[in-house]
């Protein structure tokens, strides 16, 4: 399985912990070897220093009586003769020399095979260390540096009679240890199993949300990384989802809305041609109505579809939001007139409010909300366009009057062929796109649309762009 699909998550936690604990055991024994070294020979070179000052000091004594290092040097090469007769005749008994100077001046025999003796030169009289590598102390009489006494370093001795003991427990630590590792290792396949088990969890979810199936959820267990991630792709598959049936709602609602001009185009051609309607101005008109609503819903359609895109121009600007609303009230003040609609502009300031943003875009937002007034507002009505700037910010509120929207309805009277009222008809109401256009065209200027009840009875609309 292993060589067909490659090394899984589960085998690389495996490998790591198993790794971890090599690595552990081995920093451990090293650190092991390095201690007891260091301790060990340490210790015994701080003791050696304490007990070659009493070695100097009766080796000062003995120097006092005889005057001299002949009668050391002498018996140390008395016992040099005996080791090697010794080796030379291990059946035969041969007693030890007399060394009586020399054991005067040992702490302890296992301080023989060590001692040095050095002149005051530093030359040695007794063992063939030279000075610099023995640890040594001065042989003072009468404040005169006659000699040293030294001992051959610990380091030397512990290589060669330590080393033993420090193996034997270092193979015993190996031991432990390949015996803990076993343990580790048979803990760690089903801990590493457990951590990858949510990871393969979102694997296979995320199979099946690839082939379609976007009602696919994971069960969250914990509040770690890996809970987290289940989360995100709970959410992911929500928003796939909700997508998916909103593409199903477009795609139906934009073949009812084309699908009905196209009808009405479609039987008034056919009644032409069979002689039920003759060919007059007022015929030619009406097909020419319904053509140009058909472009109008084509154009709003590609609108929406190049902002999703991210396609959609605005030529930005320096604007100024006044100026821009004047204008716009200006033009729309004939067909509210006629309508018997009250138009109002009320700016809280004199002084010019400047936004980044293009004015065309500008313009037609402005436009389609007071058209929005227009189609569903009574006469008499009013419609107040309000200008202020709050927090950093210009605020445009639009306030019309009767009929109002209920407050489910204004969760989603900004989205696309949603009318309020489903039984308006297309000379009454629109084509539903409206309110979704001036989302985007907000949206293009880093702004703010929502929809509120004011005090008026109608419908309010508040707008936030930052300024410059």
């Amino acid at each position: 399985m292993i060589g067909t699909k490659g090394i899984q998550i589960r085998h690389k936690l495996f490998v790591v912990f198993v790794l971890s604990n090599v690595l552990l055991i081995v920093s451990m024994w090293q650190v092991f070897q390095w201690s007891f070294d260091r301790g060990f020979v340490t210790y015994a070179t701080e003791r050696d220093r304490d007990f070659l000052q009493q070695m100097a000091n009766r080796t000062a004594n003995l120097y006092i009586y005889y005057d001299d290092w002949y009668f050391l040097v002498q018996e140390s090469r008395l016992e040099k003769e005996w080791q090697k007769a010794k080796l030379d005749n291990i059946r035969d008994l041969i007693p030890p020399p007399s060394t009586p100077n020399l054991d005067l001046i040992y702490p302890s025999q296992y301080y023989r095979q060590r001692f040095l003796l050095f002149d005051k030169n530093k030359q040695p009289l007794i063992g063939e260390i030279p000075f610099p590598e023995a640890e040594t102390h001065a042989v003072l009489v009468d404040d005169q540096l006659v000699g040293y006494v030294g001992l051959r370093s610990m380091r030397a001795l512990v290589q060669d009679q330590t080393l033993r003991f420090v193996r034997q427990q270092g193979e015993a630590f190996l031991l432990i240890s390949a015996f803990m590792l076993t343990i580790a290792a048979l803990l760690t396949w089903p801990l590493a199993q457990w951590l990858s088990r949510p990871i393969c969890t979102v694997r296979q979810a995320t199979k099946r949300l690839a082939a379609g199936k976007f009602d696919t959820r994971i069960k969250i267990k914990g509040s770690d990384e890996l809970a987290d991630l289940g989360r995100d792709f709970n959410h992911l598959a929500s928003t796939l989802e909700h997508m998916r049936e909103a593409r199903k709602k477009w795609v139906a609602d934009t073949a009812h809305e084309l699908r009905t001009p196209v009808a009405i185009l479609r039987g008034e051609i056919e009644a032409m041609q069979d002689g039920i309607i003759k060919v007059t101005p007022d015929s030619l008109g009406s097909l020419q109505q319904e053509a140009v609503h058909i472009a109008r819903l084509i154009d709003d359609l590609n609108q929406l579809s190049m902002h999703d895109m991210g396609s959609l121009d605005y030529q930005m600007d320096e604007a100024e939001l006044n100026e821009i609303l004047e204008q716009t009230v200006s033009s729309m003040q004939l067909p509210f007139d006629e309508a018997g609609i009250e138009l109002e502009l009320v700016k809280a300031k004199k002084a010019p409010i400047k936004i980044t943003g293009d004015t065309d875009r500008l313009h037609q937002l402005f436009a389609n909300l007071m058209n929005n007034t227009l189609k569903y507002t009574s006469a008499p009505g009013k419609l107040t366009v309000t200008l202020t700037k709050e927090n950093k910010k210009a605020v445009v509120l639009m306030e019309d009057t009767p009929p109002g929207v209920s407050d489910e309805d204004m969760k989603r009277i900004f989205e696309q062929f949603f009318r309020v009222e489903n039984s308006r008809n297309r000379a009454t109401g629109g084509r539903g796109l409206g309110l979704a256009i001036c989302t985007s065209i907000v949206d293009g200027h880093q702004g703010s649309i929502s929809a509120y009840q004011p005090t008026s009875g109608g419908l309010g609309i508040r707008i936030e762009f930052p300024l410059n």
